[in-house]
């Protein structure tokens, strides 16, 4: 079985693909009222998704969750749901940005069978006209999934040592299987060897196209004008920096160019970043340049671009705050 925490647009994407694709699936959203009720696929197909649940009951160690949150969500919902994982069932964590590994370790233990993922698939979440909410699927992606520690999902070091990106019987049963459910409800999903290199690159993504379009008010295809040129590059530069200086080896104009083929094929997208600015929610800028800065501190490194654009994040967020209290 398949547990959804959220009612986000991307839980409500493989929500969607499970109900579609027949793989058995619940939604366990905050708010039911504002979980989507339908997908709007590709193609234009309408998927009905099944009615959203409230309270969880234990799950089995077979069951895969999925936690498609902010990372600043993620305490609060481990906590929750820690009492109903007593059987250990993979958790997966999918979000933006960086940081969420370090809190699940924390609430779950170092030992539990955790995958990280990160995925490319387009969703948009939005009211209609009559008030229902719906999720459209705006631009077909894959998905990439990993462990830190495969031993967690009983992995020897010997047979960690030659995973490959492949599902193959090499991969220990448990982490297949999660894999194999992932994919089914959502493909493709592939395993990453290296998940933390995959993770970082998105994060390079991020660092561009979320803080420029959010502040902008503009859609992804607009990075791409020249009056953003200085901001691109600089950016990719400091992560590059910063990445390379934690074992990474990217280089800084191949991350550049990631980084334009990324806004151009999800041009007409609106970024994450840029939906909570203008729905007036917290954004997740400090787990994507905040999480750079603090670690370019680390090691010395100067973030001023960064900085600068996280700065102008969390002063429109502070003034969300003012007029609120108003």
């Amino acid at each position: 079985m398949l547990y959804i925490v959220g009612g986000g647009a991307i839980g409500s994407l493989v929500a969607a693909g499970a109900q579609k694709h027949g793989v058995p699936y619940q939604q366990y959203p905050r708010n039911v009222k504002h979980c989507p009720s339908s997908a709007v696929w590709l193609n234009g197909e309408i998927v009905t998704l099944q009615p959203a649940c409230s309270m969880p009951s234990v799950l089995q160690a077979d069951d895969v969750v999925v936690l498609p949150l902010k990372v600043y969500q993620l305490s609060q919902a481990l906590h929750f749901w820690l009492p109903y994982l007593v059987n250990q069932p993979t958790v997966v964590l999918l979000h933006n940005g960086m940081g969420g590994a370090e809190i699940a370790n924390d609430i779950l233990g170092p030992d539990y069978p955790l995958l990280l993922a990160t995925t490319s698939h387009g969703a948009l979440k939005k009211e209609t006209e009559n008030g229902s909410v719906i999720v459209e699927y705006t631009g077909k992606g894959e998905t990439q999934m990993g462990a830190l520690d495969v031993q967690a999902f009983g992995c020897s070091n010997k047979t960690s040592s030659i995973l490959t990106s492949k599902l193959c019987s090499k991969l220990p049963s448990k982490l297949s299987s999660a894999i194999s459910l992932l994919s089914a409800a959502l493909p493709p999903t592939h395993y990453c060897d290296d998940i933390q290199k995959a993770l970082w690159s998105k994060l390079a993504v991020n660092a561009v196209i979320n803080p420029l379009t959010a502040i902008n008010n503009i859609q992804n295809k607009h990075i791409l004008d020249s009056q953003f040129d200085k901001q691109r590059q600089a950016i990719c530069s400091e992560f590059t920096a910063t990445a390379n200086a934690y074992g990474f080896s990217f280089c800084e104009k191949q991350v550049h160019e990631r980084v334009m083929a990324v806004a151009k094929a999800t041009g007409e997208n609106y970024s994450s970043m840029h939906q909570d600015i203008v729905n007036k929610r917290p954004s997740e800028i400090g787990a994507i340049n905040g999480y750079l800065i603090e670690r370019a501190k680390q090691k010395g490194i100067a973030t001023p671009i960064n900085t600068l654009l996280t700065q102008q994040i969390k002063e429109i967020e502070a003034q969300f705050n003012t007029n609120i209290s108003m």
